[in-house]
């Protein structure tokens, strides 16, 4: 093909990509965004972080806390991460991430502190005729034989 033909026929065709900033919103509800965490019910046991294959998330603990970064530059959006998640503290955003300039604008990161466990009910004591099975009858002694 001669290339002068070819760009004649890519001048008639027009623009064929989108302008930017591109505002275009995902239409599919399988769309894999960027991953939140709901710090109020993390409770820091970094399964997310384990389980994500470029560590893009990073758990770190001290004595009185723990901080949960996310750094969506590393991410995959792959959901492992969300899979793993035993509190459901994470999700994922179903719209396109908004653009930005400089590398490491949409990085999170959250400080919280370590929640003590919530103690334990009290065992609840048993009556004693409850705890302990019903005694069975003792055989009863044969009778004696009239030829004795």
């Amino acid at each position: 093909m001669n290339i002068l033909r070819l760009i004649l026929q890519n001048l008639r065709q027009g623009t064929v990509s989108f302008r930017l900033p591109h505002t275009h919103e995902c239409t599919s509800d399988q769309y894999r965004g960027l991953i939140h965490n709901n710090p109020d019910g993390c409770v820091g046991c970094g399964a997310c972080a384990y389980v994500c294959p470029t560590a893009a998330i990073v758990v770190s603990k001290t004595p009185t806390n723990y901080t949960w970064s996310y750094e969506p530059g590393k991410c995959t959006f792959c959901g492992r991460c969300i899979d793993r998640c035993k509190p459901g503290s994470l999700s994922m955003e179903s719209k396109l991430p908004p653009l930005y300039a400089t590398m490491g604008d949409l990085d999170v990161s959250y400080t919280m502190e370590k929640k003590k466990p919530a103690p334990r009910p009290a065992a609840v004591a048993a009556p004693a005729a409850a705890a302990t099975p019903a005694a069975e009858p003792a055989a009863a002694a044969p009778a004696p034989s009239p030829a004795d």
